[in-house]
């Protein structure tokens, strides 16, 4: 047993001395990398930085025809200013003319007499429609809430994200432990092993147990494998999330800590006040309200100011006009006023009702499935802590069995058989105790997102 303890020794030195040469991978730096490199996270990201450049009072169009959609017009809080100058019908420039005039008498004849003529005629107009049924108002309130709603987003993308990252990674933390108490169990098999060969040696084993030892010491190998395959998968799981090469190695700490103790009520209050999903809900029914005021104020009157300058210039060489040339302003009051247009704001005002009705159950149903998520990972987490202790109690009995087990093969009161059924309990117990810690901490994750707690 001393030659056992000091292999054991030996195993947990190297196993550490092989983590610090490995990069150390901390729960702040999962955080920090899943928020500035996930690619979703970078998409949301800009999706805020949309909804901000489309948040500006130069986008706020009051047209008849928008619907509340963000449009430009010569409808708005700001005004319209547009400078022209020639058109097909009449471009801005020279142009030329050939001529050929024949007369009954041929002195009056004109051939090919080439004519040059000149036109400029530009403008500038300004158009502003100062009310508009105080449409541009609930446009810009409906794009400050079309910014907050791209933020809501971002953050449950975050969430989202998070989640996965910090379950990949826990789901290593538990493997590593797995895999740490699997080699503790290889360095024991190797020991029964050479005691089965000892005794077979000196005439008071068999060679069954011989045989029985090397079939279970590489029984205990392949799994380490198969548990290393696993670790592996959910390297590179993370790694994706958080935009890093899949060969980058690292390592993870050696347990998993809860953060959090249940506690429902209190839970249940957050969830009502922070949840993501149900704060989107409620964007959403406000984004409705606002659209319901744009479509409304189609039916009221526009009234405006516009003015413009113009100047006309045209020159002839021959004619009677040489020279047309005016210039000046015009200024005043413009007003309209759509009385019928085929009930096309009537139907877009019922369809937009119907749509704020929809907004509204989704809100319930949101309500409704979020705080089912809350009592679900509630009573999951309650319930593993339970297991948690429960679990740890059974390893620490196993372990004192293993111990025994191992002095009564090694003193020959009892066969390997015996032994080995005593260590597979003791396996059994450390693998249940993994997965016990990594399904509390992912009901604790999942409880932290229901109350819109997982990302502060």
């Amino acid at each position: 047993m001393k030659h056992t303890y000091k292999l054991i020794a030996l195993f947990i030195f190297l196993v550490n001395a092989l983590a610090k040469s490995q990069e150390l991978l901390k729960l702040e730096d999962v955080i920090k990398l899943t928020i500035e490199n996930n690619f979703d996270v970078q998409i949301a990201k800009n999706n805020i930085q949309v909804a901000k450049n489309n948040n500006n009072i130069g986008l706020v169009g009051g047209g008849q025809s928008t619907g509340g959609t963000v449009s430009g017009g010569s409808t708005g809080m700001l005004p319209q200013i547009s400078i022209s100058a020639g058109s097909p019908q009449n471009p801005l420039g020279v142009g030329q003319t050939i001529t050929t005039l024949k007369y009954s008498n041929p002195a009056l004849n004109v051939n090919s007499q080439k004519l040059t003529s000149t036109s400029y005629a530009p403008s500038i107009v300004g158009t502003w429609y100062f009310f508009d049924g105080l449409k541009m108002f609930a446009t810009k309130k409906k794009l400050n809430r079309n910014e907050e709603l791209s933020n809501l987003n971002y953050r449950l993308t975050v969430e989202n994200t998070m989640l996965a990252s910090l379950t990949a990674y826990y789901q290593m933390i538990s493997i590593q432990q797995f895999i740490k108490s699997l080699k503790l169990s290889l360095i024991l098999a190797e020991d029964q092993k050479k005691l089965a060969d000892q005794k077979l040696k000196s005439g008071t084993g068999s060679n069954v147990d011989v045989l029985q030892t090397q079939i279970d010491y590489n029984n205990i190998q392949v799994q380490i494998i198969q548990q290393q395959n696993l670790l592996n998968d959910q390297r590179i799981t993370l790694n994706n999330l958080l935009k890093r090469s899949p060969d980058v190695d690292f390592t993870v700490p050696d347990t998993i800590i809860m953060q959090t103790k249940p506690e429902y009520q209190v839970a249940l209050d957050n969830t009502d006040k922070n949840n993501s999903s149900i704060l989107i809900s409620q964007k959403n029914i406000e984004v409705d309200e606002l659209g319901l005021k744009e479509y409304k104020a189609n039916r009221m009157p526009k009234i405006g100011v516009t003015g413009n300058y113009s100047f006309q210039r045209t020159t002839n060489d021959i004619g009677l006009v040489r020279l047309n040339q005016n210039y000046g302003f015009n200024a005043g009051f413009i007003f309209s006023w759509t009385l019928l247009n085929n009930l096309t704001t009537h139907t877009a005002i019922k369809n937009q009702l119907v749509q704020l009705s929809s907004d509204n159950f989704r809100l319930e149903a949101a309500k409704l499935q979020q705080k089912s998520n809350l009592y679900q990972a509630f009573l999951s987490f309650t319930n593993n802590l339970n297991i948690i202790d429960i679990e740890k109690k059974s390893v620490q009995l196993a372990s004192q069995n293993l111990n025994i087990a191992a002095l009564r093969f090694k003193q020959g009161l009892s066969n390997y058989i015996e032994y080995r059924t005593v260590e597979q309990s003791y396996e059994d117990a450390q693998f249940r105790l993994s997965q016990a810690a990594f399904n509390t901490k992912l009901s604790e994750l999942n409880y932290l997102k229901a109350q819109g707690l997982l990302v502060h």
